[in-house]
This record gives C-alpha cells, sequence and structure tokens, in this order.
C-alpha cells in the first residue's frame, strides 16, 4: 500500500514549493484471463461436440435437418467469436473488438429460437424412443440452460458501452451453453458441475485480483446461474412441467 509522500516542485518562478501527492494503484488490468477463459471455452465445446457431430460430419455419417446443421453453426460461431474478442479486447484492438461484437447481438434471438427447436425436436424423438418422462424432464433443463444464457449475454449486449458489466455478463452468460458440450466427454462428464463452478469462481478470483473485490456483474450472473442451475432437477420432475411439456409437444 502506497502512502502519500511529499516532494519538492518548481515553482514558476524557479523557488521549491512542497506538492503532497496522494497516489492510488489503478486496478491491475489482467487481460489474459479473459483469452484463457474462453480457449478453455472453444476446447470444452470443440472436444465435447467432436465426436458427435464434427467428425460425423466429416465422415459423411451425419445426417440430420438444416435446422440442426444452422443451430449448430450458431452456436460454434458464438463461441468462436468469444474467443476472437478476447483477444482484440487484450491486444488493445477495441474498434473492430466493437464493430464484430455487433454480430455477436445478432445471434442470440436466433440462437435461442433455433436452439428451442431443436431441443423439442429430440425431446420428441427421445420421448416416443422410450423415454417417456425422463425426456420431458431434460427438455426443461434445456430450456432453462437457454433462458439463462438469453438473460445474462443479452444484458451483456445492453451493457455494451459498460465494459467490466458486459464483458463477465458475456462469458458468465455463456457458461450457460457448456453443460451440453461437457456432457458429451465422457472422461469428464461426471464432473460437469464442478467444472462450472470452477469457472465461475474464476471470475470471482479474477476480480479479487483485479479490482480487490468482486464486481456486481460477477454476483449477479452467478446468482442467476445457480438460481436457475439448481433448481432445474426440481422444476422438471414436477407435475405441472411434464403436464405442460406433454401439452407443448403433444406427445
Amino acid at each position: 500500500m502506497q502512502t502519500a509522500t511529499t516532494s519538492l516542485e518548481p515553482s514558476s518562478s524557479g523557488a521549491a514549493k512542497p506538492a503532497n501527492r496522494s497516489r492510488r494503484p489503478m486496478p491491475k488490468k489482467i487481460h489474459v484471463y479473459f483469452v484463457a477463459f474462453t480457449s478453455i471455452f472453444v476446447a470444452l465445446v470443440l472436444t465435447g461436440f467432436s465426436r458427435r457431430y464434427f467428425i460425423p460430419i466429416a465422415n459423411g455419417t451425419f445426417s440430420r435437418p438444416a435446422v440442426v446443421h444452422i443451430h449448430g453453426l450458431l452456436f460454434l460461431t458464438w463461441t468462436l467469436l468469444l474467443l476472437l474478442q478476447a483477444s482484440l479486447a487484450a491486444t488493445g484492438r477495441l474498434r473492430v473488438h466493437r464493430k464484430i461484437g455487433s454480430i455477436g447481438a445478432w445471434l442470440i434471438i436466433p440462437m435461442l429460437s433455433l436452439g428451442t427447436l431443436v431441443a423439442a425436436r429430440d425431446t420428441v424423438h427421445d420421448f416416443n424412443n422410450g423415454d417417456g418422462q425422463a425426456a420431458l424432464s431434460f427438455f426443461y433443463g434445456e430450456l432453462a440452460d437457454l433462458a439463462q444464457f438469453g438473460l445474462l449475454a443479452g444484458a451483456a449486449m445492453l451493457l455494451r458501452y459498460k465494459p467490466d458489466f458486459h464483458k463477465r455478463l458475456v462469458i458468465i452468460g455463456s457458461l450457460g451453453l457448456l453443460g451440453a458440450a461437457i456432457g458429451r466427454i465422457p472422461e469428464i462428464s461426471a464432473y460437469t458441475s464442478f467444472i462450472l463452478d470452477g469457472l465461475i469462481a474464476s471470475v470471482a478470483v479474477y476480480d479479487l485480483a483485479s479490482h480487490r473485490r468482486v464486481h456486481a456483474a460477477t454476483v449477479v450472473g452467478t446468482a442467476v446461474l445457480l438460481a436457475v442451475g439448481l433448481t432445474e432437477e426440481a422444476v422438471g420432475n414436477t407435475r405441472a412441467w411434464l403436464d405442460a411439456a406433454h401439452h407443448l409437444l403433444a406427445v
């Protein structure tokens, strides 16, 4: 901690005069953190969907409707944009960062719409192929993940002129999409909650290291993720939701 110092500065007349200056250390900018966070995010997404999507496509063995491919393209674009945007901000290319950011803003609504459509289609398929109520319960979890992403990512875009809020809400909101990728990696799928909790905790650690306090955006984002995540199973198995899902999906 720096204390106030007293120095002698020459006046315009050449005489020395005392000057008291209280110096406060500026918050440390750890831009590399966001590059590291988004790199981990991208690695998990590419690993999770490589076996079930990317490799089968490359081999010509993946046959699904066009809506599934568009859905996948939108989510992959968002994922890669996270890393690109973090890299641009870290290297000071903020003008390009802002221009490209507008692309991300326009992705959110199509991602939510097609994500819901694909989730509903898969749920109907799974229900009719023997999964029954479990498919309807899982459907609620998928909708909840999309909702928390839409809420936090949408808030991040509205607050894009407040960088401290924007960057935290973007990465925390994106974690709502990560469970689907981790769940497709058999070696670590059992640790999904631990991985997500660790990534959330890393944002708080970054806050403490750079600002000596946990940022309000981190608190709000974490609260939304936990509130939705911890209630997914309970709500998804209620009679009210199951009846609603039967009606919505006509199964």
